[in-house]
């Protein structure tokens, strides 16, 4: 092959050999070594040397000795036609080099026997298919030096950038160049006789039966690109033609074995992906692929840096990370395993780690602990009970009182975790205790949280029994915040219609309130339905605010955003978020408690990211160096898509006012499903605010409690929050239609004791 003076260097990729035995070619070897801008390597007489001592690797020679012998071996051959020269246009080199076989034997002499000539032999007849070489790099350089194959194909249609430098074995003199280029040069200046085929557009549905077929099918394919589209064709490719697939993540050493060669019926990726639809897998944004991604590698496997890492994609970062030891460890790990393959060893499908954290057992940051409830417990209900009080005039039977209270549990609570137990004593009246057990969490500080649910539970059983005609006497017992009593109730008569009391109209939108968290186009509320919702609150203890311009709903966002950070970062907010979550809609039947991952109305990508907060680790790596900006995500999305974000302050943080606050937050929450309008608490910031204002440990950290206190200044400064008022609750109103799911509920057995 004649060099061109006309060559495109930036497009040149591989070398050109020329023979000094055929007389064109050393022609063309003259002409370039008289270029004075051509640099000539003749080191014939050192390789030579090498051929030497392999002859006879058992004598020690001197260096006369040697000397002798390279004469002695050049008189017997014409050293200017001996071997071949190489040109590198790329580098206007023009290298001696001895004959094929004698280079391969001696470049690769230092593998002797932990690759033996027969194996070399055998490799030398196999084609190895590469795709993705930015981490596929290392793998191509790793079989090159060993020489584990005798062609390589290598597909990419990517260039060099600067962010590739991390981890890509390359320099900024490159930068702009082809990936398949750079890696193919790299390989010819380590062997110009190993044959490279390159696919410089990268594998297409076009050219992906030439790259597995042309010139003789494939041995091996190793996955290395990053669109999800192809690697499912790829797979699909290596099924129909019996060809196995390696691949290596860059985390935790995780090398990825499908043997489709002996194993041709074996679901692509292990089963991971399900049933997959190619054209969905095309035009993903950046958050999708992670989250497709995630079913592929699994969450659970991951290492805490990386679930930390892939929650700030697309906030902190623009894509997943790769760091250059891990992606040299993967090289030498598929160059071994593939090797091994080739050769006929038992390689079999799977997945495998080496995971050198786990190996070297280097220091890790130290798990959250799991918040200990012993010393969480409910009082004795019996002794709580107030003697004072007069006996039921009426006492409800057992089908009316269990669908009574059915029909209070309907009320919301914070994370789902329904805080109550109702207790009907001898004397027929029926008492609300406070279930500490179940609602032991940051977000109910001081019994906070479960006073509005406890509130908004009495205001259904209020609307219930005048709806039925029965009259009632509704006593409050709470004094002081983590009182056990909350109320107790005595039925007084019972008359055969329904009793005129405020807010009956609200009987029938009880059944139907529910939590909607989808986030749809956003449509303003109209002045009408601003007022219906302002109109609940008569109380002068009480002020409801609200904001609808976006610019304010995007600070906001900031502030609630941050606020999620905050919670996750306390070690009982986050194992309070882990706890209350129900996984899969299992847990979620079997608990009948909890938020169901199905209500959260998240994309598949949000659900796979939400996994990666499973892990304990992953949240204490972002407070140690104050990330996770990828955890505000969910916040903005339901702020930017409300038609409002309502306020509700009152004159005095006391219990009774709280639970004041429960019934009118019902009343508001009804109304508003009623009229075909989407309620959702956005309040767990609240519970936070107070809890750092009121107690001088709050188990926050000194920059965390300046950060609270800053989102806290700015929350009032937005809503223009009077100095003396307390804000109890927040929560978005829009028009989202139906939710997905409704939460369920626990069976009234488990929420009502009788006293014999």
């Amino acid at each position: 092959m004649l060099a061109s003076p006309k060559i495109n260097l930036e497009r040149q990729a591989l070398p050109v050999l020329l023979d000094p035995k055929l007389p064109q070619q050393k022609e063309e070897i003259l002409r370039l070594k008289e270029m004075p801008y051509v640099v000539v390597v003749d080191q014939i007489e050192s390789q030579v040397i090498d051929l030497i001592k392999a002859e006879t690797p058992s004598k020690t020679f001197s260096q006369e000795e040697l000397s002798k012998k390279v004469k002695e071996f050049f008189q017997e051959v014409d050293k200017e036609t001996f071997g071949i020269w190489v040109y590198y246009p790329w580098k206007n080199h023009i290298v001696h080099v001895l004959p094929e076989n004698d280079f391969i034997r001696i470049r690769t002499i230092r593998n002797n026997y932990k690759i033996t000539p027969q194996e070399h032999e055998l490799l030398a007849g196999k084609r190895v298919g590469i795709v993705g070489l930015s981490v596929g790099q290392s793998i191509a350089l790793a079989m090159a030096l060993e020489r584990s194959c005798g062609e390589m194909r290598l597909a990419d249609f990517d260039t060099l950038e600067l962010s590739n430098l991390n981890r890509l074995k390359a320099g900024v003199t490159s930068l702009g160049l082809e990936k398949v280029v750079i890696a193919s040069r790299e390989i010819s200046e380590i062997d110009p006789y190993l044959n490279l085929s390159l696919f410089r557009e990268g594998v297409t549905e076009e050219n992906i039966d030439d790259f597995f077929t042309a010139n003789g099918k494939l041995d091996l394919v190793v996955d290395e690109c990053d669109s999800l589209d192809m690697k499912i064709l790829l797979r699909e490719k290596a099924k129909a033609y019996g060809v196995p697939v390696l691949m290596d993540t860059s985390d935790r050493g995780m090398l990825d074995v499908e043997r489709f060669d002996i194993e041709p019926d074996r679901p692509i990726f292990h089963g991971l992906m399900g049933n997959i639809d190619l054209n969905s897998l095309k035009n993903l944004t950046t958050q999708q692929k992670v989250g497709i991604g995630l079913k592929i590698t699994g969450t659970d496997t991951l290492s805490p840096r990386m679930k930390a890492s892939l929650l700030e994609v697309g906030q902190t970062i623009s894509s997943w990370p790769q760091l250059a030891s891990a992606v040299f460890l993967g090289g030498a790990s598929v160059a071994h395993v593939g090797r091994r393959l080739l050769l006929g060893d038992p390689v079999k499908s799977g997945r495998y780690y080496v995971d050198l954290d786990e190996i070297v057992h280097m220091e890790t940051l130290d798990e959250i602990k799991v918040p200990d409830l012993k010393n969480v417990q409910n009082g004795d209900f019996k002794a709580a009970i107030p003697d004072d009080i007069l006996p039921s005039g009426y006492l409800p039977s057992n089908e009316e009182l269990e669908e009574m209270i059915s029909f209070a549990n309907l009320a919301p609570s914070g994370g789902n975790i329904q805080p109550w137990i109702w207790v009907l004593d001898q004397r027929g009246i029926l008492h609300l205790f406070h279930d500490k057990v179940r609602s032991y969490s940051l977000l109910d500080y001081k019994g906070t949280g479960s006073l509005i649910a406890f509130g908004a539970a009495l205001e259904n059983l209020r609307i219930f029994c005048g709806k039925h005609g029965i009259e009632i006497e509704m006593l409050p017992q709470i004094k002081n915040f983590e009182d056990d009593l909350i109320a107790s109730i005595r039925f007084v008569s019972k008359q055969n219609q329904s009793l005129d009391i405020p807010y009956l109209d609200l009987y029938e939108g009880v059944s139907i309130r529910c939590t909607n968290r989808k986030n749809p186009k956003r449509e303003l509320l109209n002045e009408d339905q601003i007022k219906t919702v302002l109109s609940f609150v008569e109380s002068e203890d009480m002020n409801l605010d609200f904001l609808t311009e976006e610019k304010d709903l995007e600070k906001l966002s900031e502030i609630l955003g941050g606020m999620d950070r905050m919670r996750l970062f306390h070690e009982q907010g986050l194992q309070d978020f882990i706890h209350e979550l129900r996984w899969n809609d299992k847990e979620a039947r079997e608990t009948k408690d909890g938020i169901d991952l199905a209500t959260l109305e998240l994309s598949g990508a949000e659900k796979a990211a939400m996994g990666l907060l499973k892990d304990p680790r992953t949240v204490k790596f972002f407070r140690k160096f104050l990330m996770g900006y990828g955890l505000t995500k969910i916040s903005h999305s339901t702020l930017m898509a409300s038609s409002a974000i309502f306020l509700l302050q009152s004159s005095k943080y006391k219990p009774d006012l709280i639970l004041e606050a429960g019934k009118i937050l019902q009343r508001i929450w009804i109304k508003a499903n009623m009229m075909g309008i989407s309620f959702q608490p956005v309040t767990a910031s609240l519970f936070i605010f107070q809890k750092v204002k009121r107690e001088s440990d709050p188990g926050f950290e000194e920059r965390e409690v300046q950060l609270i206190n800053d989102h806290y200044q700015a929350l009032k400064k937005m809503y223009g929050v009077k100095d003396g008022m307390e804000e109890i609750f927040m929560f978005r109103l829009n028009f989202a239609g139906e939710p997905s799911m409704r939460s369920y509920r626990r069976d009234v057995s488990e929420t009502l004791i009788k006293l014999g």
